[in-house]
């Protein structure tokens, strides 16, 4: 492969150009201090709510373990507000 084809296929892997190919859907995430993040591709989707999860995990974790169950409760309805996931009763 010669330099140049190999910078067209970076440039068509890249998110960010516009010399993707257009059948590859492109999706927005909304953050839960509502940020848009444009332009993700699906394994881009992956990655982000894998963080998420792995971060909200890791705080509920560290506040069991310091059996700071208020915190850890605090934690966990933070997160599933943002799906409007959990009511009180």
């Amino acid at each position: 492969m010669t330099p140049d084809q190999i910078d067209e296929i970076k440039t068509q892997k890249d998110p960010n150009s516009c010399y993707r190919p257009d059948d590859e859907p492109l999706y927005m995430i909304t953050e839960w201090d509502g940020t848009d993040l444009l332009h993700n591709t699906k394994d881009g989707v992956v990655d982000y709510v894998r963080g998420e999860l792995a971060t909200v995990l890791f705080k509920i974790n560290k506040a069991q373990m310091e059996e700071d169950n208020e915190e850890a409760f605090k934690v966990a309805k933070e997160y599933l507000e943002q799906f409007s996931a959990l009511q009180e009763e």
